[in-house]
Order: C-alpha cells, then sequence, then structure tokens
C-alpha cells in the first residue's frame, strides 16, 4: 500500500510540472494569488491555494481558443 502512495505522490508531482501549451510567468501569477488574497479578506492561512487557484486561472485563460476568447468578452 505504501507503494501506491508513493506512486501516486510521483506522479502528481510530475503532471503539475509538464502541462500542455502556454504558461503564465511567476509574476503574472503572484499578482493574480495576491488579488485573490484580498478578494478573501486578506486572511493569512491560504497562500499555496491562492497561488494554485491563481495559476489554474490563468492557465486556462491562456489555452481557450481564440474562437472561446472572443465569444466570452
Amino acid at each position: 500500500m505504501d507503494n501506491k502512495t508513493a506512486v501516486t505522490s510521483s506522479d502528481t508531482q510530475t503532471s503539475s510540472v509538464s502541462h500542455p501549451g502556454p504558461a503564465p510567468s511567476e509574476q503574472e501569477i503572484a499578482t493574480r494569488a495576491y488579488e485573490i488574497f484580498l478578494s478573501r479578506g486578506a486572511t493569512d492561512g491560504a497562500d499555496l491555494d491562492d497561488w494554485l487557484q491563481a495559476e489554474r486561472e490563468l492557465t486556462a485563460k491562456m489555452n481557450e481558443t481564440p474562437k472561446a476568447r472572443s465569444t466570452t468578452a
């Protein structure tokens, strides 16, 4: 059972590092994470959650097709 946990952990690390398409810069992620932090009332303790949410949002936005972007704008 421990082997399965180790494999899952390894797979998670690998998949989070390599993702298809363009990736946002650290500065873009930091800026968005700060906006999320402020929108939560600037309470401490969720910095990693804010960072990961910002990364997901920006990556998804960057990977939208141009057609999808024009219809939502």
